[in-house]
């Protein structure tokens, strides 16, 4: 495992001391439109999952925190944050509705 993949994977799980030998980290990868671009966030449905379980609707939850811990492991240009937020709420509001 390469020290990017180990620093990226312990920012993720809060230990900058990840490794493969405790077992599988799985994080998911999911497909969202950004201003007419497909790009792959890393982590989304687990920061959703997290939201859901707190029993945040859409209106209630904090962005704020939400697009923090994703530009934590995603790489999002500073002059795109806020389409980003947008297009991640709107995913936030069909996740909600489908559980």
């Amino acid at each position: 495992m390469s020290k990017f993949v180990k620093k990226l994977l312990g920012k993720w799980i809060e230990n900058d001391k990840s490794c493969c030998c405790s077992g599988p980290i799985i994080v998911s990868v999911r497909k969202i439109n950004i201003d007419g671009k497909e790009l792959q966030i890393v982590g989304l449905e687990e920061e959703f999952e997290k939201i859901s379980a707190a029993g945040k609707a859409p209106e209630n939850i904090n962005d704020e925190e939400l697009i923090q811990n994703l530009t934590k492991i995603n790489m999002i240009p500073e002059e795109s944050l806020d389409k980003f937020r947008a297009a991640i709420l709107k995913e936030y509001e069909i996740y909600w509705q489908e559980k």
